[in-house]
């Protein structure tokens, strides 16, 4: 093609490409055993551990009466709060994706992963800020003053087992949980300490699943998930970026707990979340409505939930895990 064609040459958008930025995994829902269907002021029930961990039988004398006691229960109270998000779709937006050479947008497919997206963030930070804020064995979390990063006198092994310790000490029950947030994560992947522990292993590659099995955990779960601290901008330009599973930004943070494999009766957990179903029984509403005046459609989605406490002796969090 000669230059003078190439420069009367008009391009439209890419028909099969598109960009946009949102976090590709959350955890929220790994982290404590969801309860569903419950009614919005709930109650669950507590044995408190201390009878049951008393040493009171004893030898019964022919004629006697055997020795007796009992269990306290508390109830703790869920009080659900829905959370939903919008997005308008107009009609010019519709009639503009359908003409010829327009970009490759989809309204209303766009509108409603826009608007889950908003729900699973805020209960990503709802969770994050649960654990990070919460009083765990007793104490607001230990400062590990940055000796989980790689290098000389890193402590991550030492610290995690001590404190897996701490809790079956404390309950009788082994953690079996690890969560880790990123930063934390990519750091340790380098320390020498962990890496020799599998230096004999097939790729010699530190996973979430080798330090898993150093430590003896069911599981270990990576916080990846960002938000953004800034204030909307109407050129876009508005990103500034904090990790949603940290106590002091850029500094890190760990959280070992116990998760049962499933809730049940007598079933202890360091943590719940309660979700009422909607009318058609799922755990999420998503739902239209039309605003003749704007001549648009609106595109909501929404989760009614309450996330809990339920075993403060079942959790232990580190802070500054990176940095000091």
């Amino acid at each position: 093609m000669p230059p003078e064609m190439k420069e009367l040459q008009i391009s439209g958008p890419l028909a099969n490409v598109s960009i946009a930025y949102r976090n590709k995994t959350y955890i929220a829902d790994r982290m404590f055993n969801i309860l569903d269907n419950v009614a919005p002021k709930a109650k669950i029930a507590r044995y408190l551990k201390g009878a049951w961990f008393r040493d009171e039988a004893g030898i019964r004398g022919p004629g006697a009466r055997a020795n007796r006691g009992g269990y306290p229960v508390d109830y703790l109270d869920i009080a659900t709060k829905e959370y939903a998000f919008a997005k308008e779709v107009t009609d010019e937006d519709r009639r503009n994706a359908l003409v010829q050479g327009a970009p490759p947008l989809k309204p209303e497919q766009d509108a409603l992963e826009y608007a889950t997206d908003k729900i699973d963030l805020k209960k990503e930070r709802r969770v994050a800020s649960l654990v990070i804020t919460g009083t765990w064995s007793g104490v607001a979390g230990e400062d590990a003053a940055g000796l989980w990063a790689a290098g000389t006198g890193n402590t991550f092994l030492t610290d995690v087992r001590a404190r897996i310790e701490t809790i079956r000490a404390n309950t009788g029950l082994k953690p079996n949980v690890l969560e880790l947030d990123f930063g934390t994560y990519n750091s340790l992947k380098e320390e020498s300490t962990v890496l020799d522990k599998i230096k004999y292993t097939e790729r010699g590659v530190l996973t979430k699943e080798l330090i898993a099995a150093i430590l003896e955990l069911e599981e270990v779960i990576i916080g990846e998930a960002i938000y953004s601290t800034a204030k909307e901008k109407k050129d876009g330009t508005d990103f500034t970026a904090a990790n949603v599973w940290e106590k002091n930004a850029g500094k890190g943070s760990a959280f070992l707990f116990y998760r049962p494999p499933a809730p049940g009766l007598k079933v202890p957990a360091a943590g719940y979340q309660a979700r009422i179903a909607y009318e058609n029984g799922q755990p999420r509403r998503s739902v239209m409505w039309r605003e003749n005046a704007e001549h648009q459609d609106v595109y909501e989605v929404a989760e009614e939930t309450d996330i809990l406490i339920t075993g403060a002796d079942l959790g232990f969090l580190w802070y500054d895990t990176l940095l000091t």
